[in-house]
C-alpha cells in the first residue's frame, strides 16, 4: 500500500513540475527567442517568439486601437473643454508666469539666450526698414493722385465752410489797416510810386493836388470798397476757386523740390523716438508688464486660453490626422527593444505570470494524481 502512495506522490510531483515548467516556458516563448534560428536551410520551429514574430502586426493593431478608441477627437475635445482641466491649466500658467517674473529678466537677456546679438541696433534697423518700406508704398500709391483723394471729405467740407469766415477776417484786417495812420501813409507811398514814373503827368498833377490830398481822397474809396457786400462775395468766390484749383493738383506738384533724404531721416528719428528701444530692452519684463498686469491676468490670459482651447478642440481631428498618430505609434512599437518590452511586461504583470506558472503546476499535479488513481484502479 505504501508503494501506491509513493507512486501517487511521485506522479503528482512530476505532473506539477511538468505543468509549471510548461506554463513558464509558454510565457517565455511569447518573447523568446528574439530572432529566427536555422539548421541549414531549415527554420527551427517556434523561432522567433510570438511577439517578435508578430511585432509589426501588433504595432499596427495598437496604433489603430490608440487612434480609434484612446486618443480620439472626442476624448481630446472632452478633455480640453473640461472646467477642471481649464482651471488647472490656468493656475499652472499663472505659477509659471510668476516664477519667471521673479527672476527680473530683461528682454535683452531673453534675446541673448535666443542667440540674438545687438538687439537695440537690430530693432532700430528693423524699424527704419519698416519706415522706408511704408514711405515708398505711400509714394507709389498717392504721388499721381489729386490732393482731394488724400484729404478726408469732412476736412474739405470744413475748409469750404470756413471760407466766408476767412473772407470776413481778411476784409476786417484790411479795414483796420487802411483806416489807420499807417494805412494812410501806405496809400500815399503807393500813389507816389505810381506817379513817379509818369514824367510830365506827375508834374502837372502836383500843380493841382498833393500826395496827401490824393491819399485823403483815396482812403474813403478804399474803405467803401471794403465795406461793400459785393467785395465779400468776390473774395469768397476767389478763395473757393483757389481751393478747388489746389484740390485738383497732384500730390507730386506739392512734393516737388522736397529733400527726400531729410524727410526719411525725420521719419526714422520720429519712429525711434516714439519707441525708445534701448529703454525697453534693458528694463525687467516685470516692470514693463506691471501697468497691464491686472488686465493680463484677469482678461488676456483667460481669453487666450479659451480661444486656444476652442481652436484645438475644433481642430483636434485635423491635428491627429496631420500628426499621423497611428503611424507614429506603429513605428515606435516596431522600433521598441524586444528585451526592454519583455522586461516591461513582466515587471507590470509579474504576480499574474507567477500565478499562471503556479496554476500550471497545480493542474499538472492534479493530472498526475488522477493518472495515478486510474493506474491504481486498473492494475
Amino acid at each position: 500500500m505504501s508503494s501506491w502512495y509513493t507512486m501517487l506522490a511521485f506522479m503528482m510531483i512530476i505532473g506539477a513540475a511538468i505543468g509549471g515548467f510548461t506554463n513558464f516556458l509558454a510565457i517565455r516563448m511569447l518573447f523568446r527567442p528574439y530572432r529566427t534560428f536555422y539548421i541549414g536551410k531549415w527554420q527551427v520551429p517556434f523561432t522567433p517568439g510570438l511577439i517578435p514574430k508578430r511585432q509589426g502586426e501588433l504595432a499596427t493593431q495598437i496604433g489603430k486601437l490608440v487612434v480609434g478608441y484612446l486618443v480620439t477627437p472626442e476624448s481630446i475635445y472632452n478633455r480640453l473643454t473640461d472646467e477642471k482641466f481649464k482651471r488647472e491649466t490656468q493656475d499652472w500658467i499663472y505659477a509659471k508666469l510668476e516664477g519667471w517674473l521673479k527672476k527680473k529678466v530683461t528682454p535683452a537677456e531673453l534675446l541673448a539666450q535666443l542667440g540674438v546679438e545687438n538687439p537695440v541696433e537690430r530693432t532700430n534697423q528693423s524699424i527704419h526698414r519698416i519706415v522706408e518700406k511704408k514711405y515708398a508704398s505711400l509714394k507709389t500709391k498717392w504721388m499721381d493722385k489729386p490732393i482731394s483723394d488724400i484729404l478726408p471729405k469732412e476736412l474739405a467740407k470744413t475748409v469750404y465752410e470756413k471760407i466766408p469766415e476767412i473772407a470776413d477776417h481778411i476784409i476786417q484786417k484790411g479795414i483796420d489797416y487802411f483806416s489807420s495812420a499807417e494805412g494812410k501813409q501806405k496809400i500815399r507811398v503807393l500813389i507816389e510810386n505810381f506817379l513817379k514814373n509818369k514824367g510830365k503827368l506827375w508834374n502837372i498833377v502836383q500843380m493841382f493836388v498833393t500826395e496827401d490830398q490824393l491819399a485823403d481822397r483815396l482812403q474813403p474809396e478804399i474803405m467803401r470798397f471794403l465795406y461793400n457786400p459785393g467785395t465779400r462775395d468776390l473774395l469768397i468766390s476767389v478763395l473757393s476757386e483757389e481751393v478747388k484749383k489746389q484740390e485738383q493738383k497732384k500730390v507730386s506738384e506739392y512734393y516737388a523740390g522736397v529733400n527726400e533724404e531729410k524727410v526719411l531721416s525725420f521719419l526714422k528719428k520720429s519712429a525711434s523716438d516714439l519707441f525708445p528701444v534701448e529703454g525697453y530692452l534693458h528694463k525687467p519684463v516685470k516692470e514693463l508688464i506691471e501697468p497691464y498686469r491686472e488686465k493680463l491676468v484677469n482678461t488676456a490670459i483667460p481669453r487666450l486660453l479659451e480661444a486656444a482651447g476652442e481652436y484645438l478642440a475644433e481642430q483636434s481631428g485635423e491635428i491627429l490626422k496631420r500628426f499621423k498618430v497611428e503611424d507614429m505609434v506603429r513605428k515606435e512599437i516596431e522600433s521598441f527593444s524586444l528585451q526592454r518590452l519583455e522586461e516591461l511586461v513582466i515587471s507590470v504583470a509579474k504576480k499574474e505570470l507567477v500565478m499562471i506558472t503556479y496554476l500550471g503546476a497545480l493542474l499538472g499535479g492534479l493530472i498526475g494524481l488522477i493518472q495515478g488513481i486510474i493506474v491504481m484502479l486498473t492494475s
